[in-house]
């Protein structure tokens, strides 16, 4: 699969402070989110339970909070606060005009090439 943009929305469909998931192909659903006018975009399923649900999690400075067991992790990285345990996968976002595109991941969540 190679390295690509996705046209996800318009800037203006994306709140400040406030997520909205989004599916980027077959294999990731991902969650937008816009903070000091910044959007960032990470994976929707939480590392941690599995829930695709990080799109409803509370933003606090630069972390979003699983809504689910509040598991908190950062948007530019991905990483906990203790920089310890499981990541939420993050993507690369280019703002054209006021369309948002992400960039798809090199490598597929599940390849069962042998």
């Amino acid at each position: 699969m190679k390295n690509e943009f996705v046209k996800i929305c318009r800037v203006s469909d994306v709140y400040n402070r406030k997520g909205k998931s989004f599916r980027l192909d077959d294999e990731n659903e991902i969650a937008l989110f816009k903070v000091n006018d910044v959007i960032y975009a990470v994976d929707n399923v939480c590392p941690h339970n599995h829930t695709p649900q990080i799109y409803d999690g509370y933003i606090e400075d630069m972390y979003v909070a699983c809504p689910m067991h509040g598991f908190r992790f950062h948007l530019e990285t991905g990483e906990q606060p203790t920089k310890a345990g499981c990541r939420l996968r993050t993507f690369e976002v280019m703002i054209s005009g006021d369309e948002v595109y992400v960039k798809k991941p090199h490598k597929k969540r599940f390849d069962f090439h042998f």
